[in-house]
């Protein structure tokens, strides 16, 4: 992947959290600070930043602040970095302490959550960034906990359709990407707030400054990724990151590193939709759960799995995109109480005839996206550095099967999964 020349160089790490819900485990420590398989999350995300380009580091720090000067001196020491600490005396939330420190920031920076377990392709969400001209690019990515987690529901281009706040009960089931807790910001948009907010206020991230700027008509975007991000901030997530590290599914999911995918058709593969018929609601859909339970299976043998379909009733006008959309939410959310998490999924809205009633005319074209052809796979493996020799699609047509051939992935058809199905 050729990425821009520009780069980024600083990084903006909340750390005034008292981590009340692992205090039993940590006592006097704060949760930044306490070490997973021996290293602190702090120095975590400071080796791994700095080894991508990070060399300024900003703290914003609340509780016992003594805690982290020790640790600033001791990663100095250990890396080749500058750390600029801000204290707040008072709370000021995850971001209010932004305002604090405008002149140290950088035209674009990072702003990470310190209790944030990770390992990104930086060069890679900051070409996203940068490509699509954002004011603010927000990691997001299929949350395990949607109950007590910041949500969106993206568009087609990847802005926010509707979101969810933590704690936030809503009837709607199209939450399934939660906000991750690393986002890149331009400076301008802290300048906005200085004029906006209270230098006292306490100020949440998500909340404050990402559906704060989405509102204002800012260039707000979603970077979904299914790279490894974890917080460590509850008994059973700190277990769960223990036990990963040790499996370093954080190197392994990492975009960094060729992924291998599992690529799963959509109609009459994981649901059924008759012949010459077109899903067109929710209430409409009728799953296969035997296979999906099957797929889950082997999902365990692969980096992550993309849902690939064409969709050509939008073409046709009789359904939207965003409708398309809010139903693979659904899906993905009921593929996921099944056990099979689908971190994404590729739409081709287009088809080669034309003649239909309502139909849309510049998405009547013969492209190169719709399967057969290879135009979406060949995406995904651009924006996730994806081996497609490494990977497999299941499907239940000649279309999957030769889409497959013209990608140069295996094939599996959807009816003759085993259980438990062969790698």
């Amino acid at each position: 992947m050729e990425y821009i020349k520009d780069s980024l160089s600083s990084a903006v790490i909340t750390l005034g959290g008292q981590g009340k819900r692992i205090s039993n485990i940590t006592r006097d420590i704060p949760k930044p600070l306490w070490e997973i398989n021996g290293v602190s999350t702090i120095e975590r995300i400071t080796h791994l930043l700095n080894q991508q380009g990070i060399n300024k580091f900003i703290w914003l720090v609340g509780y016992k602040p003594e805690f982290f000067f020790n640790a600033a001196n001791e990663l100095k020491k250990k890396f080749a970095i500058e750390i600029i600490i801000n204290l707040e005396e008072s709370p000021l939330g995850e971001a209010g302490g932004l305002l604090r420190v405008y002149k140290y920031l950088e035209e674009n920076f990072l702003f990470i959550n310190g209790d944030i377990v990770f390992d990104i392709d930086l060069k890679r969400f900051f070409n996203f960034h940068i490509y699509n001209k954002c004011d603010i690019s927000f990691i997001t990515h299929l949350t395990s906990h949607p109950e007590d987690s910041d949500c969106i529901a993206e568009t087609q281009t990847s802005s926010i359709y509707k979101y969810k706040l933590k704690k936030e009960k809503v009837s709607n089931t199209i939450f399934y990407l939660g906000n991750a807790g690393v986002s890149i910001v331009a400076k301008k948009i802290i300048k906005l707030l200085m004029q906006k907010y209270n230098f006292n206020l306490e100020l949440s991230f998500f909340k404050d400054i990402i559906v704060s700027s989405y509102k204002e008509g800012l260039r707000v975007r979603s970077y979904n990724t299914s790279e490894y991000l974890k917080d460590m901030g509850t008994p059973s997530r700190l277990k769960e990151v223990e036990s990963d590290l040790k499996n370093m599914l954080d190197k392994k999911n990492s975009y960094r590193n060729k992924q291998k995918v599992l690529f799963i058709d959509r109609d009459n593969t994981i649901i059924k939709c008759e012949e010459g018929q077109y899903i067109l609601d929710f209430q409409d859909v009728k799953f296969f759960e035997d296979r999906i339970i099957k797929i889950a299976y082997l999902s365990k043998n692969f980096n992550s799995v993309i849902m690939v379909s064409n969709q050509p009733q939008i073409s046709m006008g009789l359904i939207g995109y965003q409708e398309v959309i809010n139903i693979n939410a659904e899906i993905i959310l009921k593929c996921q109480k099944l056990g099979l998490n689908i971190s994404s999924f590729y739409i081709c809205p287009h088809h080669p005839h034309s003649g239909f009633k309502n139909e849309i005319s510049f998405l009547k074209t013969k492209c190169f996206c719709r399967k057969p052809l290879p135009g979406l796979f060949l995406q995904a493996s651009f924006e996730r550095n994806i081996s497609l020799s490494d990977s497999l699609m299941i499907g239940d047509s000649w279309r999957d099967q030769e889409v497959s051939m013209n990608s140069n992935m295996k094939f599996q058809w959807a009816k003759n999964l085993d259980f438990p199905p062969k790698p």
